[in-house]
């Protein structure tokens, strides 16, 4: 059987027949396609908010203790005081109140934080400005770099010690308390008394603060040599 076969050019698509098709055939609104930039809140992420962290190390004859103060974003204070029981110099106190003070942060699953202290020899060895020469030092000074590596942003700050004031406080109240075998202290807030038990009139103070002390003579002797009439 043959088959005669005939070529047949292929007819042009009119423009106006596809408007016609898409005028009988028109795309639904739900799969017309947006362009419009996604939402901004969802492109961009709100940082963690930053603490702030004191420390303060101190050692006196009665022993060594640290203090740390923490200051949430929402500014509440959080303080820590801690009895060092084991021999270390001033500046071995420092290192701990910073390092403990780090593993607390961590332990919260901060991330962002700004640490403050008036122990200018931490501060700079810590931060690479300063070279260890204490050999008993170094293991602190690694310690304490290798944790502030695990934050995401953590700024290390020297401040003066006016400034330093409440960790100043709890460091030297932990140096100074003696613990007997045992015994803890369990949390104590620490906060303000505006007003006294009883109301002194304003002229009995100052009345009294006009009195001579009873040691006048004796500070008097030893500034100026002065004795006290007869």
């Amino acid at each position: 059987m043959q088959y005669d076969l005939e070529y047949v050019s292929q007819k042009s698509i009119k423009g106006q027949a596809i408007a016609d098709q898409l005028a009988d055939f028109p795309l639904y609104e739900e799969i017309r396609t947006n362009d419009d930039f996604l939402d901004e809140q969802i492109l961009t992420t709100e940082p963690e908010p930053i603490w702030e962290m004191y420390f303060d190390g101190s050692k006196s004859t009665a022993g060594a203790g640290i203090g740390i103060l923490f200051i949430t974003p929402e500014r509440e204070m959080i303080p820590y005081s801690l009895k060092l029981n084991f021999s270390c110099t001033h500046n071995m106190a420092e290192y701990e109140a910073l390092i403990q003070g780090l593993k607390m942060l961590l332990k919260f699953k901060v991330q962002r934080v700004r640490i403050f202290g008036d122990s200018l020899l931490a501060v700079s060895q810590v931060n690479g400005d300063w070279q260890v020469k204490d050999q008993n030092l170094i293991p602190y000074q690694e310690l304490a770099a290798s944790l502030l590596r695990q934050f995401e942003e953590c700024q290390l700050l020297h401040v003066k010690r006016e400034f330093n004031q409440i960790a100043d406080g709890l460091a030297s109240l932990g140096s100074t308390i003696a613990f007997k075998p045992g015994e803890s202290i369990r949390s104590f807030e620490v906060g303000r008394l505006e007003q006294p038990s009883f109301v002194i009139p304003e002229q009995v103070l100052q009345a009294e603060s006009r009195e001579t002390p009873w040691y006048q003579n004796i500070k008097d002797f030893l500034q100026t040599g002065t004795l006290p009439p007869e």
